[in-house]
């Protein structure tokens, strides 16, 4: 299992609450355990897909459209991280602890 960095930008538009309801779904849906999702657009989230799988299933639960952008980081081999203001510590921590 890694951790994984998960990042959109939806554009703008009628739909736009829905896509991002259906993305955020997607994204959950797609995790192992904890989701941590306390800044705009960003999720901490751990899975046994690689970074190409977990794009797929998260896409594929979600409509995006051409000019959405998703990012899938995984972040598995790296240590450092700091952060300023986490409201969550714990479950932060927690979720960084488990890169190797």
């Amino acid at each position: 299992m890694s951790l994984f960095a998960v990042s959109f930008v939806l554009e703008d538009g009628a739909d736009y609450a829905a896509r991002h309801a259906a993305l955020v779904v997607a994204i959950e849906t797609a995790a192992v355990g904890e989701v941590w999702c306390e800044t705009t657009s960003f999720y901490l989230l751990t899975s046994t897909l690689n970074s190409p799988g977990l794009r797929e299933a998260i896409a594929g639960g979600a409509d995006l459209q051409k000019g959405d952008t998703l990012v899938v980081l995984n972040i598995s081999q790296t240590r450092g991280h700091a952060s300023r203001g986490v409201a969550d510590k714990a479950l932060f921590k927690r979720l960084m602890e488990q890169r190797h």
